[in-house]
């Protein structure tokens, strides 16, 4: 009777010891199943590239682009991500890479072609390529916003391409109205970024003007690259290159290698710009240009407005850290300003009177530069601005038609003889 006590006795501390061993398993198992996925590990740059070409011409320069990566085999490393948002036109629909005419988001791979398969399939709402307003600042911020989240860096670049307006924008969507992004737009989506943009590439026409930089200031940007001028393709191939093969490169070194590349890839073409800005000196350079206008408009003495337009020179020698131009560019230093001409029969250009306002540019009235062109367009302001000014307006070579470079307009103040 005993040992039958016993061995009962045995085989329920034994259950029960098996009870304990699994009901111990099991949490730890649910402990390990919740645990929060560890966040990925930063690399040393993280490339996004929101390409539109929801137009003829952009589409055809990017697919052109994604041939020659594809062909040099270049994509993300172990030590930088390469990711692309690229919208394509649907009116005018090329076969290349499977022919289709929306917007794929990508992680680049070496040799990986951009086709609807290669694409992320979610961008964290369940959906993956989609038609989309690419002029939207809100898709532009969303594209940052995932970018930043899944693949993190110690350094970015984002990189738009498309059209460019210079001071009243860029980036337009001709399947979306027309629409585009106007500067104000493009300040909220950076400045609203959880991420600093160590270097900003513009890739469109006319964006390197005075206006574009006091509009991004403290907007997250530590360096700019743009044109000046109507720009030409920019050679993505080699940019990539550039950072997949010295993932160490600096903000700044980078910003100087894509001039160069660009330079390179344009040898002997006329009216090629391209200029790296240092951001961090540009709330200077526009306190200099406040002090120059002030002085214009208070109608001082020539010699004071001189003293006030050699200090704007040496702020932006401060703030276009690296430039190079074509030979019939060489009197421009890499920041460009609005000055339109008065229209053909005389009269204020209908652009400045209605767009060249606070609202689309802050920098027209923290700098006081529409007054003192509203004084130029007028003519009946005594002394205001002083004449001299328009004899060096009629002199400077524009860029199309209604920007300056703002140097070159400095320097001409500088040194007039009478």
């Amino acid at each position: 009777m005993t040992k039958t006590l016993s061995g009962r006795c045995f085989a329920s501390i034994l259950v029960l010891f098996l009870l304990l061993f699994l009901a111990g398993c099991g949490q730890v198992s649910s402990s390990s199943r919740y645990a929060p996925t560890p966040p990925p590990v930063p690399k040393k740059w993280t490339i996004m590239m929101y390409l539109n070409g929801d137009e003829i011409s952009m589409q055809q320069d990017f697919i052109q682009a994604f041939h020659e990566i594809v062909d040099e085999g270049l994509g993300s490393t172990e030590q930088v991500n390469i990711v692309v948002q690229f919208d394509r036109y649907v009116y005018t629909p090329m076969p290349d890479f499977g022919g289709w005419t929306i917007a794929h988001r990508f992680y680049l791979q070496p040799g990986m072609e951009p086709t609807e398969q290669n694409a992320v399939s979610d961008w964290g709402d369940g959906r993956g390529g989609r038609e989309m307003d690419m002029a939207d600042p809100a898709e532009l911020c969303a594209f940052i916003n995932w970018a930043a989240a899944r693949y993190p860096a110690e350094r970015n670049l984002l990189l738009i391409g498309d059209h460019g307006y210079g001071w009243q924008g860029l980036n337009i969507d001709m399947t979306s109205y027309g629409r585009f992004t106007a500067l104000k737009g493009l300040r909220e989506a950076l400045a609203g970024s959880p991420i600093r943009f160590d270097l900003l590439a513009l890739d469109a026409c006319l964006m390197q003007m005075a206006e574009v930089a006091h509009e991004l200031r403290g907007a997250g940007i530590g360096y700019l690259v743009g044109s000046e001028n109507s720009g030409s393709t920019w050679p993505m191939a080699e940019i990539l290159k550039a950072v997949t093969q010295n993932p160490a490169i600096s903000a700044p070194d980078l910003g100087r290698r894509i001039v160069d590349l660009y330079h390179e890839a344009h040898h002997g073409q006329q009216t090629i710009t391209l200029s790296l800005l240092d951001m961090g000196r540009i709330p200077s350079l526009s306190e200099a240009v406040l002090a120059l206008n002030t002085a214009m408009l208070a109608g001082l003495a020539f010699p004071a407005i001189q003293d006030k337009a050699q200090a704007v020179m040496t702020a932006i020698e401060g703030a276009v850290i690296y430039v190079r131009n074509s030979p019939d560019r060489a009197d421009d230093h890499g920041l460009s300003i609005y000055f339109s001409p008065p229209d053909p029969e005389g009269y204020i250009p209908a652009m400045f009177f209605y767009s060249y306002i606070a609202e689309v540019t802050s920098f027209a009235v923290d700098t006081c530069w529409r007054d003192v062109l509203y004084a130029y367009y007028m003519r009946n302001y005594p002394g205001i601005p002083d004449s001299r000014i328009y004899h060096i307006r009629e002199a400077i070579q524009p860029f199309d038609n209604d920007k300056i470079d703002l140097y070159d307009f400095c320097e001409r103040i500088v040194h007039w003889q009478d």
